[in-house]
């Protein structure tokens, strides 16, 4: 709404009437104005929580993509969505400090200078006005036959009235800028904010054209994924349907599973299972363990990430046999030369099949081993519970090959000497005893 300033010089009632139509209209967009801005401040201040908020979630999904980095399908995707989330973060932020800059920060500076200068000088209008009016009333009431008086208030109307214009003049021309001004700030501002959500939505757009493609192809996937799960679950299910009815007639007394071994087989592990094994200390306490028979020897474990602990190093110098004279049930000893090894299985038939288990990685050790022949040949001359070491009329190649075996088995503490009678340098070994004893002692056992 324009203001005429000749309808300014004239004081009419037009010119009152516009006046008060253009005050009260400047009061209203004050509030409307004062509440845009604080409607703005509260958007941003959400939209910073929404961004915070935000960006713990996507440290969420790149954390998930540390949890999953070896299943390759997962963390790639996940690495693809949290980067492309994080760019939408970094627009949201340029959105919002737009809105902070185009809308609250100019609709605040409007009203804060703009509208409170038109406050303050319509103050001063109003009291030159009331100023005004009353020098006109007494200008008026001046009796004619007091010349002093009617001087005075003549004066001061003029003085008054010039003052009136001239105030009156600028407040008509702040107040046609200020409508101007209020009409250019508003659109300014709402149109860098709309440029900045026009912005926002296109790089939002460009970001998810270039994800495009790799959406699809996920899609794809996780169709197959779907039928592929389908089907796996349906062969489980038979699988589930099969096993159940086997259990409907199996001995859970033991554990079938693990009664078999396998000595060639290729991972090395001919068997493996849980055992309880006796401690040396004093306590003489039982310790469930994982045992397993590899690479010739029986090691043992309580966790994956545990260090193997040896019990056996060489299956050749040991023998086992069942224990049947100490309270619990199905124990077996491993016997070495150096020490002795008690251990408990959960059945009969694991026991059993522990103990064949050592016995046939024993046998496959000698096999496998340089020493071949000369263990054949003992195997050859021997009697079922002993076995000699020694061979005079072996070629020479071979009788390197016994004294490399002889001189491994003497260097053992306490195998210097007859186990039986204390001869020195015995030569015949009991298998079964786990000793060596010499030629006259090996006879009676």
């Amino acid at each position: 709404m324009t203001v005429e300033f000749e309808e300014c010089i004239k004081d009419s009632p037009r010119f009152r009437a516009t006046i008060d139509e253009v005050e009260t209209d400047v009061v209203e967009i004050e509030a409307k104005l004062d509440k845009l801005v604080k409607l703005c401040s509260g958007m941003i201040e959400a939209g910073k929580a929404y961004i915070t908020t935000n960006k713990h979630f996507v440290s969420g999904v790149r954390d998930l993509s540390q949890q999953c980095k070896k299943d390759e399908m997962i963390s790639e995707c996940l690495d693809k969505f949290g980067d492309s989330l994080q760019e939408m973060i970094n627009y949201h932020m340029i959105l919002f400090d737009q809105a902070q800059r185009s809308v609250r920060q100019q609709l605040h500076n409007f009203v804060k200078d703009d509208v409170r200068k038109f406050k303050e000088t319509k103050k001063q209008f109003d009291k030159v006005r009331e100023d005004m009016e009353i020098s006109l009333v007494k200008n008026a009431q001046a009796p004619r036959n007091k010349p002093h008086e009617v001087e005075e208030a003549t004066g001061t109307l003029t003085i008054t009235r010039k003052c009136f214009r001239h105030l009156a003049l600028d407040y008509v021309l702040q107040i046609n800028v200020l409508q101007a001004k209020k009409k250019f700030e508003i659109l300014d501002a709402m149109l860098s904010f709309m440029h900045a959500q026009y912005t926002f939505f296109q790089q939002g757009y460009s970001l998810l054209h270039e994800l495009d493609p790799y959406m699809k192809k996920l899609a794809t996937e996780l169709d197959q994924l779907v039928i592929d799960s389908a089907v796996e679950k349906r062969e489980m299910e038979h699988k589930h349907a099969m096993i159940q009815q086997r259990t409907l007639l199996q001995d859970f007394s033991y554990d079938d599973s693990k009664v078999e071994f396998n000595v060639d087989a290729p991972n090395g592990v001919v068997m493996e299972g849980y055992l309880f094994k006796r401690a040396s200390n004093a306590f003489k306490t039982w310790n469930r363990r994982w045992f397993s028979i590899q690479n010739s020897q029986l090691v043992y474990q309580k966790k994956l990430k545990d260090v193997l602990t040896v019990v056996v190093e060489d299956l050749r110098l040991c023998t086992v046999k069942p224990c049947e004279d100490i309270e619990r049930r199905f124990c077996f000893e491993v016997v070495s030369p150096t020490k002795s090894c008690m251990l408990q299985a959960d059945s009969e038939k694991l026991r059993q099949a522990w103990i064949q288990a050592v016995q046939a990685s024993i046998a496959s050790a000698y096999r496998e081993s340089p020493d071949s022949y000369y263990i054949e040949r003992l195997d050859r001359t021997a009697s079922p519970s002993t076995s000699s070491i020694d061979s005079a009329t072996d070629s020479r190649e071979r009788s390197v090959k016994g004294e490399s075996i002889l001189q491994r088995v003497q260097s053992i503490p306490g195998n210097d000497q007859c186990c039986d009678c204390g001869q020195p340098d015995p030569r015949w070994a009991s298998i079964n005893l786990g000793i060596l004893l010499c030629i006259e002692c090996s006879g009676i056992h």
